[in-house]
């Protein structure tokens, strides 16, 4: 068996040099290459070291997919969270511009009754005022009567 695979290995690299040198422009009609046992066994564990690092980069590169996979994942569950935290900002604002027109109208007629009560009471001192005064007036004016009734 290693006697075929190194029958191809030597053969592959015969038909890979002919076919280099044919594309390097240098044309050889029947040039043979020999290789010896110690260069194919050199070869040999070259290509079986790249083969081994083919299949370690091969397993780092399904990993490395793997990881973006979850990381585009977890990007695209981000951005849904960001559209909807955007919507639940912009109600949010829009609550609270509606909140404080609403306070600014509570304060505007909270302002009007305050207004409203001091006139209130400006009205009422008024009146107070008359009725004292009536009440005075009426008061002198029996105080009058009564003196007059015991004069005569």
């Amino acid at each position: 068996m290693w006697t075929k695979k190194r029958f191809f290995v030597s053969l592959a690299l015969s038909l890979q040099l002919s076919f280099s040198s044919a594309l390097g422009g240098i044309c050889y009609a029947n040039a043979t290459y020999t290789i010896s046992e110690s260069e194919l066994t050199t070869l040999e564990n070259h290509l079986a070291e790249l083969e081994k690092n083919n299949e370690t980069l091969r397993a780092i590169l399904t990993e490395s997919n793997e990881d973006l996979t979850i990381a585009l994942d977890a990007l695209m569950k981000s951005q849904a969270e960001l559209t909807t935290l955007k919507a639940q900002l912009q109600q949010a604002k829009s609550d609270a511009e509606s909140a404080k027109a609403s306070l600014k109208i509570a304060n505007d007629e909270l302002a009007k009754a305050a207004q409203s009560f001091k006139e209130y009471e400006k009205e009422r001192d008024k009146v107070e005022n008359r009725l004292r005064t009536q009440r005075n007036i009426w008061e002198a004016l029996f105080a009058v009567a009564v003196g007059v009734a015991i004069a005569r």
